[in-house]
């Protein structure tokens, strides 16, 4: 007796390994994705809530004024606006905004001038005895929540993020304070992972309130 042997089920086994190879892709991606974005760096809304002014699109002009360079308050998790007595903080507004490094003394009489402009573009000129040291144009874009999202915001990746190697972000927003002053948001994360196991990293959301001078 002849015996055949049925190849029939043959396509069946291929379609279905490709099938579950596609699966795995997919699912490779999400979780790919899903790391990506939660390494960025990412503000919190509960620091200013009850201090910040939730701006309209046709009321962003407010923001334009003179500032103290330095920041007289800081912003807890909680919500509490503290008086600030540590300095060495306080010449990070310039280095936040233009990314280069020009130390201001907390003694020298400097200010930051603010101009919000058409076209979604806001000025930053810096101040030392009424002289212009440095000046910054950034676009800004308004978000929900009332405040302006600077466009130096940034992404690095190194290696193979989250694999072997890591990514770094930072991004800034300003806004009203309730009293007239400015609210600086500064939010940073650098993270790096072996793969895929989460490394050691940093990441913090820090706010600052600037006092209005005109």
């Amino acid at each position: 007796m002849n015996t055949l042997t049925s190849t029939s089920i043959q396509p069946y086994t291929n379609d279905h390994r490709l099938k579950n190879n596609i699966s795995c892709f997919r699912q490779g991606i999400c979780i790919t994705l899903c790391l990506l974005l939660s390494g960025c760096a990412s503000f919190s809304d509960r620091p200013i809530r009850r201090h910040k002014v939730k701006l309209h699109k046709d009321e962003i002009s407010k923001i334009s004024g003179t500032y103290q360079l330095f920041p007289d308050l800081a912003y807890t998790k909680n919500g509490v606006a503290e008086m600030l007595r540590y300095q060495p903080i306080t010449e990070h507004f310039h280095q936040y905004i233009s990314k280069r490094g020009i130390y201001f003394k907390p003694s020298e009489n400097v200010v930051v001038d603010v101009k919000v402009m058409d076209n979604n573009q806001i000025r930053f000129h810096f101040k030392k005895d009424s002289i212009v040291v440095d000046s910054v144009t950034l676009s800004a874009k308004l978000q929900s929540r009332g405040l302006l999202l600077l466009g130096n915001k940034y992404v690095e990746f190194h290696g193979v993020p989250y694999i072997l190697g890591g990514s770094k972000s930072e991004k800034i927003r300003i806004g009203l304070a309730s009293d007239g002053g400015l609210i600086l948001n500064h939010a940073y994360d650098s993270s790096g992972a072996l793969l895929l196991f989460i490394g050691a990293g940093l990441s913090y959301d820090s706010a600052f309130h600037f006092k209005r001078i005109k």
